[in-house]
């Protein structure tokens, strides 16, 4: 398994039982397919670039997982089918989980905000490397799933 974060922004006109429900919907397509959430990051209510689905603010969270390219693509369909989950990205993880996840406890401890929130979900298993495929295929999980926002 590779670890995968993914990063989405909920429609913000909801309270905060319901941006519960809804992260805690993605932690369980990632848990369905045999993935693992290592952290769970919320950055809560921040203004957009540009207006997105008619929103001019969104509800940013962060998640840290690990995963296999059937939980990419169930997580994708996931975002497409509904409609609270205004923009997303996932892309393989590049940075250091371990320093990652002693941040995650670190800030846990000192950040009381409910708009700032994080938390450590598990500790990872032992890094693994990747071999290349002697075929020289290409893991389309690798590359970059980005929501599709329409312009209404």
């Amino acid at each position: 398994m590779r670890l995968y974060e993914t990063t989405f922004i909920l429609n913000p006109q909801a309270d905060d039982a319901t941006f519960d429900r809804q992260i805690k919907a993605v932690s369980d397509v990632i848990s369905r397919y045999q993935g693992k959430v290592l952290r769970e990051n919320r950055w809560g209510i921040r203004r957009l670039s540009y207006p997105i689905k008619r929103c001019t603010q969104g509800f940013y969270t962060r998640l840290i997982f690990e995963g296999n390219q059937t939980v990419l693509s169930e997580l994708e369909r996931f975002y497409k089918i509904e409609e609270p989950y205004i923009r997303y990205l996932t892309v393989v993880f590049e940075g250091n989980i371990d320093e990652e996840l002693e941040r995650g406890r670190r800030e846990d401890g000192s950040d009381t905000t409910e708009s700032r929130s994080e938390r450590v979900i598990a500790a990872p298993e032992p890094e693994k490397t990747v071999e290349a495929s002697p075929k020289g295929d290409v893991d389309t999980a690798t590359g970059v799933a980005e929501g599709h926002d329409e312009e209404m």
